[in-house]
């Protein structure tokens, strides 16, 4: 279960102005707001919320994979490919979704699914909807998720504490992405981008990822081997040297994305591409866009004069080209030590 293919770029979400403004008159507040998950406040592994330490403790193939990595442009996912995330309540509609793979599948006692809620696309792909209860303090989700006769269903499902680190050990119930982990771990959120900054560990996904896999993740959809393919779970950090502010002719939120690389790295946590190291996760769905159609279409922040383009975040396949990539390394640990 995972992204097999992540054919978009930059795509973060953008609800007024721009980074820096008062967030509390931009982000919806439908949508989660910045800290409230996968914080590990429950006591577990502090993954995404963690910075890396000074001088971290690198992998011993760390240059082996960078090389492997090469030279092309990650890129964020796009429009179809966005893990739409929302703020639910038990006053929301309450589903008993029923699923179809029989791999211990479970929302436990229910799912409150807010109406104006809609699902990743495309169909059929991974559809996941995801939804933070903060009634209850859980983060539930529906892979393969669909809505019919006033009913959702789905292909799997899985519960994690909202404020657990989202690592694979911390699950409740059911299962998560191709790595184990909570569904939206590490996605960068909307009212994220809109505060100017990211402060947590991103989510990658690479093609050439190992069939190994290490903590956060708890399993591997990867089929690689050797020394220079990517293990599953495994941290990299962007060299605390660059001037991320300094980048000529960078948008802000490539600068957000290089200033998180630097202080919390980020994570591969799915098999996918189109590059051997991409699809960084962004939670998507652009409330402004007229044409967005709960449950099954999220509004499109690429779209030409939308609120993407109007922060610089175009569909071009370098809008992170500025970042210098080649100056990754590979963590040996998740809290490098």
């Amino acid at each position: 279960m995972g992204k097999k293919h992540v054919f978009g770029v930059a795509a973060l979400i953008l609800l007024s102005a721009g980074p820096g403004a008062n967030a509390a008159e931009q982000w919806d507040p439908r949508q989660p707001g910045p800290g409230e998950l996968f914080t590990a406040a429950d006591g577990s592994p502090n993954y995404f919320r963690s910075a890396i330490p000074a001088n971290p403790k690198l992998d011993a193939h760390s240059a082996d994979i960078v090389k492997g990595i090469g030279d092309e442009t990650p890129r964020v996912n796009g429009p179809e490919w966005q893990i739409t995330v929302y703020d639910s309540s038990n006053s929301d509609p309450e589903y008993h979704p029923s699923f179809s793979e029989d791999w211990g599948c479970s929302v436990g006692d229910g799912i409150h699914i807010p109406d104006y809620a809609t699902r990743e696309v495309p169909s059929p792909g991974d559809e996941w909807v995801v939804v933070h209860n903060k009634d209850d303090g859980t983060v539930k989700s529906i892979w393969g998720a669909s809505k019919a006769g006033g009913k959702w269903n789905g292909s799997c499902g899985g519960t994690w504490p909202a404020a657990s680190g989202g690592g694979a050990e911390s699950k409740t119930e059911g299962v998560g992405t191709g790595a184990e982990v909570q569904a939206g771990a590490g996605f960068i959120l909307n009212s994220e981008v809109q505060t100017g900054a990211i402060d947590h560990a991103l989510y990658f996904t690479s093609t050439n990822s190992c069939r190994s896999f290490r903590a956060p993740a708890g399993k591997s959809d990867g089929d690689g081997s050797g020394s220079s393919c990517v293990p599953m779970g495994a941290r990299i950090q962007l060299d605390p040297a660059v001037d991320c502010t300094g980048l000529d002719g960078a948008s802000a939120g490539e600068k957000m994305i290089c200033v998180a690389m630097q202080k919390f790295g980020g994570y591969v946590l799915d098999s996918g591409g189109p590059g051997p190291i991409s699809g960084i996760g962004v939670a998507g769905d652009d409330l402004t866009d007229p044409d967005r159609a709960p449950w099954e279409r999220p509004g499109d922040g690429m779209r030409e004069g939308g609120i993407l383009a109007k922060a610089g975040l175009t569909g071009s396949p370098d809008a992170l080209a500025h970042i210098p990539w080649d100056r990754l390394r590979v963590l040996s640990g998740w809290d490098g030590r």
